[in-house]
């Protein structure tokens, strides 16, 4: 007979423990590792390390029995809320998926993605072909072990890079964008192939056909998602605005929503629920009625409470040290980490990008971060992997991770010096923009530096605005840096406007612009155009310097400050 569990005050009680425990821990720890410098996630993870069985357990067993109790509907309400922080950190990675914007960034982005996850995938092949079968998970045979793994070894980590470019204040840079957009391409091919493994891994006892019926479906569902998907999600958003419900919480509470159907689909067809929030996310991060504020407002949520306590409990499934494998350790690191800057580097060399850009495009593809550790997750839960396979996993996306900032640093210090400040134009300083939208203020600053720099200045509209449709140029804390690039030109051109009332330019911290640096550089020098723009960026975030540009109203004065500024700024040094 049936023994049948039922949830009772007891559950709860312990239930909201282990909740208070996990949260407030993976926050301190995350904080912690974020103040050196180190990815939140590793320190989240250390978290359920230090709770679960590899530290707790094995010290003080009697309190981590009380803590995190071997009971079913225990350990079912955990699982199921570590499942909804898997399931929002796909929906929030599809944020930064940027369909559109990845078409109009054209050859490199294209090269660099496709090459970028196509070598590391035959890398993969090769050598995890070899692996001994006890590392298999109990329902993995040589085929679907192999291409797991060498699929989890070529994804990269979107939402690390993402933040690595932002500290390095390169973000909006077109290698930040191009970096992005390839990541984006990386991402899809990867999660592809993913998608048929998952297909192999549950219909392995069914025939052929069946697993192809899984793959055309979930690849056609995925393909009104990215067209008429996005389309319809813009035009709800429009209705939702104009109407008179609250704004943004409805916009977040349909985004949810859509997150589940489109996750329920998936699951219906036979493909885990994680690949429908992440072209939810997709849907969501591809349509221009939901602002970015919008989506950095769930982005927060998600970050804050789900993700948290969804690798915290990653190290309550396992004991790290008696699943420690060296071998696969060491295996799986060197093949992850050097096979996709290997793939990446030779993807950027064949773009015909620069030897230096090439170098950063290579290290900025190697963490594989929480996109490694959520499919190694899933790969374990469907026995597709051992644990000491998922450990290995786990080691490799951390190290990685923690890397990529500093030899990202490193990569840009190494470019040639340049003195920022002498390319702001005197005649292209305007005290008091008259523009009311970006739009507005574009045209604006090109005319000035026009005049100044005796230019067409339709042509550096034209330029300017066309990059600014691609990917918003708006910043945090009040700054924004419109730019293009122009064919033959011979030096940098750099020009200012202040607005005291501010401009709406879609910032993700939602504040009013107050300040906007106008960009133009030669489409034959990227190595001067990201150092402008991460000077610009780190010169800005300096409160005292944004209080004496509002308290200067004199244009002489203004262009002084500025370019006093950006000459003794210490990147420049």
């Amino acid at each position: 007979m049936t023994e049948i569990h039922y949830l009772n005050e007891t559950h709860i009680l312990v239930f909201l423990v282990q909740l208070s425990i996990l949260l407030l821990g993976a926050q301190l720890m995350g904080a912690l590792f974020r103040r050196f410098g180190y990815p939140a996630l590793a320190g989240e993870i250390l978290t359920g390390i230090l709770l679960g069985p590899t530290i707790l357990g094995r010290l003080f067993p009697p309190i981590y029995e009380a803590l995190f109790p071997r009971n079913i509907i225990q350990q079912n309400m955990l699982e199921t809320v570590s499942w909804l922080g898997v399931l929002f950190l796909l929906l929030a990675t599809g944020f930064e998926v940027n369909i559109s914007s990845m078409w109009r960034q054209g050859k490199a982005a294209i090269t660099v993605g496709t090459v970028g996850v196509i070598i590391p995938i035959l890398i993969g092949v090769g050598v995890f072909y070899w692996f001994p079968s006890e590392l298999w998970g109990a329902k993995a045979n040589r085929l679907t072990f192999t291409l797991f793994m060498a699929t989890a070894a070529a994804i990269s980590a979107i939402p690390v890079i993402a933040k690595v470019l932002h500290d390095l204040e390169i973000l909006k840079s077109d290698l930040g964008f191009t970096t992005l957009s390839a990541f984006v391409i990386n991402d899809m091919l990867g999660w592809m192939v993913f998608t048929l493994v998952l297909g192999l891994a549950v219909e392995q006892e069914a025939n052929v056909n069946t697993v192809f019926r899984i793959f055309f479906e979930i690849t056609l569902f995925g393909t009104v998602c990215l067209t008429v998907g996005s389309k319809m999600v813009g035009a709800i958003s429009i209705k939702i605005k104009r109407s008179s419900l609250p704004h943004p919480a409805t916009n977040l509470s349909f985004i949810a929503c859509l997150a589940m159907i489109c996750g329920a689909i998936t699951q219906w067809i036979g493909i885990h629920a994680i690949v429908g929030f992440f072209l939810a996310g997709i849907m969501a991060g591809n349509t221009s009625e939901i602002s970015e504020r919008t989506r950095e407002i769930m982005s927060q949520m998600v970050y804050s409470i789900f993700v948290p306590l969804f690798f915290a409990t990653i190290g309550l499934k396992i004991d790290f040290v008696a699943n420690l494998n060296l071998y696969v350790v060491l295996i799986f690191t060197l093949v992850a980490i050097g096979s996709k800057f290997v793939g990446a580097w030779i993807g950027g060399m064949l773009a015909k990008m620069s030897k230096e850009s090439a170098l950063f495009i290579g290290i900025a593809h190697i963490p594989g971060g929480a996109m490694e550790i959520v499919l190694s997750l899933l790969a374990l839960e469907l026995e597709l992997i051992s644990e000491p396979v998922f450990v290995g996993i786990v080691f490799a996306a951390l190290l990685s991770s923690v890397i990529v900032g500093p030899l990202l640093g490193w990569s840009i210090k190494r470019r040639r010096k340049v003195r920022i400040g002498d390319y702001l134009l005197r005649k292209a300083v305007v005290p008091n923009i008259e523009g009311k939208t970006r739009w507005d203020v574009i045209p604006e600053l090109c005319e000035a530096a026009a005049r100044a720099v005796n230019k067409d200045a339709d042509l550096l509209i034209a330029t300017v605005q066309k990059r600014e449709e691609i990917m918003c140029t708006g910043l945090e804390k009040g700054l924004a840096i419109p730019h293009g690039r122009l064919k033959k030109l011979k030096k940098p051109i750099v020009a200012f406007g202040r607005s005291p009332l501010g401009i709406d330019w879609d910032a993700k911290d939602g504040l009013a612009t107050h300040y906007v640096f106008l960009v133009l550089s030669s489409e034959d020098d990227e190595e001067i155009h990201v150092q402008i723009l991460s000077a610009i960026t780190h010169c800005m975030s300096n409160p005292r310097l944004q209080g004496k540009i509002m308290a200067t109203d004199d244009a002489e004065d203004l262009f002084r400050l500025v370019k006093s500024e950006l000459l003794h700024d210490k990147l420049n040094k």
